[in-house]
């Protein structure tokens, strides 16, 4: 009976030993209450340096958290109004920006056939501005030949719908009708008469915006055209100014952003040709005529501005249509808008979009209506590519690689991987093509070599080890009579 009684108090201490231990352990595993974090005020001294303890704890979180907050939105602040005020500097660099993407790959392929970079860019610069002059040039005088008989019909077409007021459903005298439009004709003399001095001011507006526009136009052209020549040189220099240890990681932040902007733009390409091409055609079908150009290029213009430019430039189509051939060429060319916006939305953009410009159609719809309020149509064509752009930034910088191929890839925008440190030590040097890759070379040498010998010690010393065991049978094997055998 003893020793039962002793093994049963042995395994009860045991048991109440396993308790002590696991209860131990959930204590120091157990996630803390949001009340157990609260500091132990000490006693309360007024006007003392503990005097802060009366305010709750959670005010002082709460007040923490409020204060950073409004910084950061002070800065944000700051910065947009700094961009605003700089935009006649801003607006033609991010342009620049966006067409240096768009002839990127006519540069590259003329550098291939070994022409001269500077000469490269010459011609990738005036093929890109023909283009455009033509396609306006086209546009402008097809709509300069359709518009007055447009002008005619649409005359017609209010005639129409002043005889459907009368003669319709709801059968309005026409002298009421007569009426109604002279009062509206003397509200708008009126208007004139009295604002005559804001128009004068308006027409000066718009003089000076014209004049913004020219310059615009120039410093963009300016900027684009070293942007091709000397791109990998200005980023360098930009790179350098960095401290030492942020060079790289902002590097390889950079090029996987330009990466997203070229998947962008090229896509966005894409879509705007299929878009102008297959509404144009439907346009063409219904008898739009010598409106059909103009059309296109601005169907083709709209859809880099996404979900807004689509709605605006299919309205725009619809009541051309309207005015032109009547309602029902209206509501085919509704249906074929549609039809077309369906097949982008659901074949297109999945296709040729990567999962590294992917956004939120809310984020984008924000973007646009915040760019448009901010620096209008130009703003609206700008935002989503700088939204795309910092969200691929912002992920690699915060640990999260959308990219991971570009790190093994030695012909990717920016030059090899690990290769930062040489092209700045370049750019100290001349920044010569033989220079460059002397320097280029000789570091990526230095960097595998301490690789090699910093990777693995261990394995290193036995390697070391092996090859003396090596060395020593050799030697055994030298000094061992011929018909010996070694034990």
């Amino acid at each position: 009976m003893e020793k039962k009684a002793l093994l049963n108090a042995g395994a009860e201490y045991r048991r109440g030993w396993w308790r002590e231990v696991i209860a131990r352990r959930d204590t120091q595993n157990r996630v803390p209450n949001f009340d157990e974090l609260e500091p132990t005020a000490p006693p309360l001294v007024e006007n003392g340096p503990n005097s802060a303890y009366a305010v709750s704890w959670r005010i002082r979180v709460a007040a923490s958290w409020a204060w950073r907050f409004l910084t950061i939105v002070a800065a944000l602040g700051l910065i947009l109004y700094g961009i605003t005020k700089v935009s006649i500097v801003f607006i033609p660099l991010a342009i620049a920006l966006l067409l240096t993407l768009l002839l990127e790959p006519m540069h590259f392929r003329l550098q291939k056939w070994h022409i001269p970079k500077t000469l490269s860019a010459i011609i990738s610069l005036l093929v890109g501005v023909g283009l455009v002059v033509a396609m306006i040039w086209i546009a402008t005088s097809q709509l300069a030949h359709g518009a007055p008989a447009l002008l005619v019909k649409a005359g017609g077409g209010f005639d129409k719908a002043l005889a459907w007021l009368s003669d319709g459903p709801l059968k309005l005298d026409q002298e009421q009708i007569e009426k109604y439009i002279h009062e509206l004709t003397a509200q708008i003399t009126a208007f004139a008469t009295k604002y005559s001095s804001s128009i004068a001011s308006s027409a000066l507006s718009v003089t000076s915006s014209v004049a913004s526009v020219v310059t615009t136009i120039l410093i963009s052209l300016f900027c684009l055209f070293f942007f091709l020549k000397d791109g990998r040189q200005i980023w360098i220099w930009l790179i350098r100014m960095l401290p030492v240890p942020a060079r790289e990681p902002v590097h390889e932040a950079a090029i996987r952003g330009w990466t997203t902007l070229n998947g962008y733009i090229r896509a966005q390409a894409v879509v705007a040709l299929v878009d102008s091409v297959f509404i144009s055609i439907g346009a063409a079908v219904l008898g739009a005529g010598s409106m059909t150009i103009p059309l296109a290029l601005l169907i083709f213009i709209g859809a880099f501005i996404p979900i807004v430019g689509a709605v605006t430039t299919g309205a725009i189509a619809v009541l051309i249509l309207l005015l032109d051939k009547g309602f029902m060429a209206a509501v085919i060319m509704l249906i074929v808008i549609l039809a077309v916006q369906q097949i982008e939305s659901n074949v297109l953009h999945p296709m040729l979009m990567s999962s590294a410009v992917n956004l939120h159609p809310l984020a984008v719809l924000l973007g646009v209506t915040a760019g448009t309020f901010l620096a209008g149509i130009i703003g609206a064509l700008l935002v989503v590519p700088v939204i795309a752009f910092f969200n691929t930034v912002v992920l690699y910088l915060t640990g999260h690689d959308s990219m991971p191929e570009l790190s093994t890839r030695h012909d990717r925008i920016g030059g090899a991987p690990g290769t930062v440190h040489a092209q700045v030590a370049a750019s100290y040097i001349g920044g010569s093509k033989k220079d460059t890759a002397k320097v280029m070379a000789s570091s990526e040498l230095s960097r595998q070599q301490s690789t090699a010998a910093t990777a693995s010690p261990a394995k290193d010393s036995t390697e070391r080890a092996g090859d003396a065991a090596v060395a020593d049978g050799s030697a055994t094997d030298s000094t061992t009579p011929a018909g010996s055998e070694k034990p």
